[in-house]
């Protein structure tokens, strides 16, 4: 593949969130020819760790926000932690966002890592993992039936009404987050994709290649990046959970290539984070960045 999908992260938290930052943002990643517009999830976070996700619009909330001013881009979360979250309740607002939308949604989950916002939501964190595999198991029951029947160890639906299905025959595809060898084996066992989170790219290559020929066809490798364009370099740095991340930087040229390097390594899709600023000056790096870098981006 010369050139991969790209998408945007919508700035719809930190110090410069306004409704100007979701909407405006959006809709300039449509008309710039944006492939996809994400949301992060973060509900109510502890007090430690106030920024960037203590000020932040709800991610469902703001994605239908996102699908009712723009008309042909995807629309995608980054990724909703499902664990913390009720997953039938969740499997309805995510059907309603696709249908609403003609069928554009990316339906992106995660086990989360902040036990104390698990805390703050009554929610289960030592068994996040079984609760987010059995809810994908629920969603795509639901997401596949008008009088759907599910019986899990979590959840059991009977008697129940499913209208309207998503647009997606069976539901929106499912990306799984998470950055360790056990999120990629659940995304290769029960997903559609994998969506890891500033990974470096020589850890992303080295698990890529791991998954040779567990992958099934159309299965979707993508990586969501920090890119800095005020012409530091890329740098590294040691995120909340104690893993290497890395965020892309310098003059257009080289961040195409650091781009390029994540596609020669088998990404299929990016998703493109590029600071807190005020909307305006967003949109302006993703103009450059459109303008600058992205026609140079290829995986030859």
């Amino acid at each position: 593949m010369a050139r991969p999908l790209i998408g945007i992260a919508v700035p719809h938290f930190g110090r410069n969130l306004t409704p100007r930052s979701v909407l405006s943002v959006a809709r300039a990643a449509e008309e710039l020819g944006y492939d996809s517009i994400w949301t992060t999830d973060h509900v109510v976070i502890d007090t430690s760790n106030y920024y960037p996700y203590g000020r932040i619009y709800e991610s469902i909330a703001t994605l239908a926000a996102i699908g009712s001013v723009t008309e042909r881009v995807k629309v995608g979360t980054s990724i909703i932690v499902i664990p913390m979250r009720n997953a039938v309740l969740t499997a309805k607002q995510l059907a309603t966002i696709d249908s609403l939308t003609g069928g554009r949604l990316i339906a992106g989950l995660g086990v989360g890592w902040n036990s104390r916002e698990f805390r703050n939501l009554n929610a289960d964190f030592r068994r996040r993992g079984k609760i987010e595999e059995e809810s994908i198991k629920l969603m795509r029951a639901l997401w596949s039936s008008e009088r759907p029947v599910f019986t899990g160890r979590f959840y059991r639906v009977e008697d129940a009404v499913f209208e309207p299905l998503p647009a997606q025959r069976g539901g929106p595809p499912i990306w799984l987050g998470g950055n360790s060898s056990v999120a990629l084996d659940r995304a290769l066992r029960l997903a559609d994709g994998w969506h890891v989170t500033g990974m470096h790219p020589g850890d992303f290559e080295e698990m890529v290649k791991g998954a040779s020929g567990r992958a099934k066809p159309g299965f979707v490798f993508s990586a969501r990046l920090a890119v800095e364009l005020d012409g530091r370099g890329p740098r590294e740095y040691v995120s909340a959970l104690g893993d290497k991340r890395f965020i892309l930087g310098g003059d257009a040229g080289s961040v195409a290539e650091q781009l390029s390097v994540y596609v020669r390594c088998g990404a299929t899709h990016l998703v493109l984070y590029l600071g807190d600023h005020p909307a305006e000056a967003y949109i302006e790096r993703m103009r450059r960045l459109a303008r600058e870098s992205l026609p140079s981006v290829s995986g030859l």
